[in-house]
């Protein structure tokens, strides 16, 4: 297959170490890889020898990766048990939506766990690479460096959801080491802010600039920059200091580069083979036999009907759970080629007939309704019960091409940073650096990505005088939806708790829900570790 030949080095990467169990306990040694001063002397041995790091990333998608954690907990997903029964994961997706998430959620611990295992195997194999010392220095620091850069976007997600986490830079520790009691080990948001930047700063200029097959779905310089842009939009959250200037420089660099290109196709970054896409910047490759791991839970199987299978041709029926929330579908002007990534209407077989209702009488089609029509009480029209849809209701997200003609997984690569995410945030940046006032700069970075979602654009662009900052994050619904940014963008918005979109009252909510609590198992295996305030 062309993506096989294309990106081998890359597939070889994940494929060899699919049976590598995860590194959940910080104390716990890894020795995955065998070190041997007669092998990693060469980029393609080093390069293979980093399969423990690159394949871990496929945690980001899947039952509890990154979609639930950014999209569930917002004002673009809600999970539904309908009204037959149907899909439940024992509550955890509903108090997710709801904010009614605890420390024993399961949910929290496994992202956690996700997260420290992308750290714990940068550091085993930075470790492993600095004990040998026949390896070439250049090939040394550029190897390394992408390691690090590695284990700052593990710290990211750490950051951004728990906040407080320990700070670990290395795998040499001694046995029953607890970072948390460590002086050498600093936690708080401000520190680990800060060790974030320093593995930034310290590694970028090591990494390749080459964007081609062999930097495909590995850390070089621009999807290191990118972490970098998303780090400083965050720093007022997370340190209490914005550093948009910052923010902006990195942006540029990427912009300016001349390497990435808005897609005139909107939706060539999420099909099958996006491997192509000029504008995706860093992905998480999949393959439908090879990787372990695919598209298909959340792109079809998690939110689609049982009877959609004859739609897609796909090897099962769906579980009809997770949905659109009514008010985001509902925001798009009709025009805009982006809400083609939601499906409602009539559902229609490959051979071009109706399909049927499951449960229901004869001659009534599956049709998904935007709108959940019974799901809520006319006197109350805060609180409203999403436990009670019928099997039709939601729309359904069909962003990522749902396609099974070649094989039995789904197998897009997941596009985790995209130009137009870039371009939206250094506009935002621009602004919030004027007081919230749009530049003419601002204007054109967002106009540029609107464009795009019309035929004919007239009357759909901003101006100096119109652009505002709600706008922006208006617009980052639009052009991001279904692809993990949400949750962090109403945070940088202060939209995220008290949030007003269906199903839920949030108006008593507090700050503390703008992280997640220490998973409950993670403090009783280390008393050291200090619960987030509120838990």
């Amino acid at each position: 297959m062309k993506k096989l030949i294309i990106r081998l080095n890359i597939f070889v990467i994940i494929v060899t170490i699919l049976a590598t169990p995860s590194c959940t306990n910080l104390d716990e040694e890894v020795w995955s890889a065998i070190v041997s001063e007669d092998f990693y002397k060469t980029e393609a041995e080093l390069v293979a020898a980093m399969a423990p790091a690159y394949s871990a990333l496929k945690d980001l998608i899947g039952g509890r990766g990154i979609l639930i954690h950014e999209e569930q907990t917002t004002d673009i997903l809600c999970p539904l048990t309908r009204d037959y029964g149907g899909w439940y994961d024992g509550g955890h997706s509903q108090r997710y939506h709801e904010h009614n998430w605890t420390p024993e959620t399961g949910y929290i611990t496994t992202w956690w766990s996700n997260a420290f295992n992308w750290v714990n195997r940068s550091n085993m194999l930075i470790f492993q690479f600095n004990q040998i010392e026949t390896m070439d220095p250049e090939l040394r620091a550029t190897f390394t460096g992408e390691l690090s850069i590695l284990r700052a976007f593990g710290y990211y997600y750490l950051l951004s959801f728990f906040g407080n986490v320990p700070v670990v830079d290395r795998f040499d520790v001694e046995p029953g080491f607890s970072p948390s009691n460590n002086a050498d080990f600093e936690t708080g948001r401000k520190q680990v802010f800060d060790f974030i930047e320093k593995d930034l700063m310290d590694n970028i200029p090591n990494l390749s600039a080459a964007v081609d097959q062999t930097t495909y779905g590995r850390f070089n310089k621009w999807a290191a920059m990118t972490l970098a842009v998303k780090l400083y939009m965050g720093a007022e959250v997370w340190t209490g200091t914005p550093q948009w200037d910052k923010a902006i420089n990195y942006a540029n660099q990427i912009i300016e580069s001349g390497y990435y290109q808005l897609e005139p196709d909107y939706f060539a970054n999420f099909k099958q083979e996006n491997d192509n896409s000029q504008e995706n910047i860093f992905v998480v490759p999949f393959h439908e036999t090879l990787t372990g791991g695919n598209m298909s839970n959340w792109g079809y199987v998690m939110h689609h009907h049982f009877a959609s299978q004859a739609t897609v041709n796909a090897p099962r029926g769906a579980n009809n759970g997770t949905s659109a929330i009514p008010s985001h579908v509902h925001s798009f002007h009709p025009d805009d080629v982006r809400l083609k990534g939601w499906n409602y209407g009539p559902q229609i077989r490959l051979d071009n007939g109706e399909i049927q209702l499951s449960n229901r009488p004869p001659n009534n089609p599956l049709i998904f309704t935007i709108d959940y029509v019974n799901i809520f009480n006319p006197d109350d029209p805060v609180v409203r019960n999403h436990t009670n849809a019928l099997e039709n209701n939601g729309a359904r997200p069909r962003k990522y091409e749902i396609n099974y003609q070649a094989g039995q997984n789904m197998h897009n690569d997941l596009p985790v940073y995209r130009l137009a995410d870039v371009m939206l945030l250094k506009a935002e940046a621009l602004m919030r650096k004027n007081g919230g006032v749009a530049t003419q700069e601002a204007v054109d970075l967002v106009n540029e990505v609107r464009s795009r979602a019309f035929e004919d654009p007239t009357g759909h662009l901003f101006t100096s005088e119109t652009l505002t900052l709600d706008d922006i994050l208006q617009e980052r619904a639009w052009e991001l939806y279904y692809e993990g940014h949400r949750r962090t963008d109403l945070i940088r918005f202060d939209k995220f708790v008290r949030g007003t979109w269906e199903f839920f009252d949030r108006s008593n909510e507090g700050d503390y829900r703008n992280v997640f609590p220490i998973p409950q198992a993670q403090i009783n295996a280390n008393p050291n570790l200090k619960q987030n305030p509120g838990y």
